[in-house]
């Protein structure tokens, strides 16, 4: 079987287009797989998947971005506390926020610490995430994390919001609270309107130059006037303006 007619069998049954993604790391995850599993090649690979919805749930996890950290680059969410969040709160009484690709929820739980942090309460925000695995998303709702997630984590917050338990952390339930999560396909779902603050970090680099042009349409369409979106640090639009953006900060761009 060519591996492009195994790739359209295997979008239609997980239902993700693999398509999307840049076609060397599929080929390579796919392949890592397939010999994790002892299996003999794609046929036999799309043989388990349509047997074993066990296998699926591996599959999708093993293709998706499932890894994070809180205040992954520590300076743009300085910035972001320091200057874009007392600005979006002096000019709206309720700021709608959302962690897209939120994976395992560090990102989410970052911004629920430095919100706290800064004295808002819950009432005055709404901050969303959301994935397109759902065992990722389960693993978000219980907060527990380990060393390797917490190493940018300054001692003071690491002490104010996590327990220690074993070998792992319990974060507060305080700050758990406020985020609501759910399951989301950024590429066919539809999205939220009139957003203030979108965080798609780290997602970019995996996707063909099409789908990301499609993305950012959609993101740049989602938001606000004046709304924000966040980018990875290693992440950039070359011409912001196509999506009605400017750059403002690095990773930082604004919807005019």
């Amino acid at each position: 079987m060519k591996f492009s007619d195994f790739k359209n069998k295997v979008s239609t049954i997980i239902n993700v287009d693999l398509s999307s993604y840049k076609e060397q790391r599929v080929e390579r995850r796919i392949n890592n797989l397939i010999a994790k599993n002892n299996l003999k090649n794609y046929e036999g690979c799309l043989k388990r998947l349509k047997e074993s919805k066990e296998f699926q749930r591996e599959f999708l996890e093993h293709m998706t971005i499932n890894t994070s950290e809180f205040f992954r680059n520590p300076m743009n969410y300085k910035h972001l506390q320091e200057v874009l969040f007392p600005k979006l709160f002096a000019k709206k009484q309720k700021v709608k926020i959302w962690s897209a690709a939120s994976s395992n929820g560090c990102e989410a739980y970052t911004l629920s610490i430095i919100l706290k942090e800064l004295g808002i309460s819950p009432s005055r925000y709404q901050l969303k995430a959301t994935d397109i695995d759902p065992s990722i998303l389960e693993e978000a709702r219980e907060g527990t994390y380990s060393n390797n997630a917490l190493k940018r984590v300054p001692k003071d917050i690491l002490s104010k919001y996590f327990t220690k338990k074993d070998n792992y952390y319990q974060l507060d339930k305080k700050i758990m609270a406020p985020v609501e999560f759910s399951k989301l396909n950024l590429l066919k779902d539809s999205y939220d309107k009139n957003i203030d603050l979108i965080l798609c970090r780290n997602v970019f680099i995996y996707f063909t130059k099409e789908t990301k042009e499609q993305l950012t349409t959609k993101l740049s369409n989602s938001l606000a006037k004046d709304g924000i979106l966040f980018l990875g640090n290693t992440e950039y639009l070359l011409q912001p303006e196509k999506f009605n953006l400017k750059k403002i900060y690095n990773s930082f761009y604004q919807k005019i």
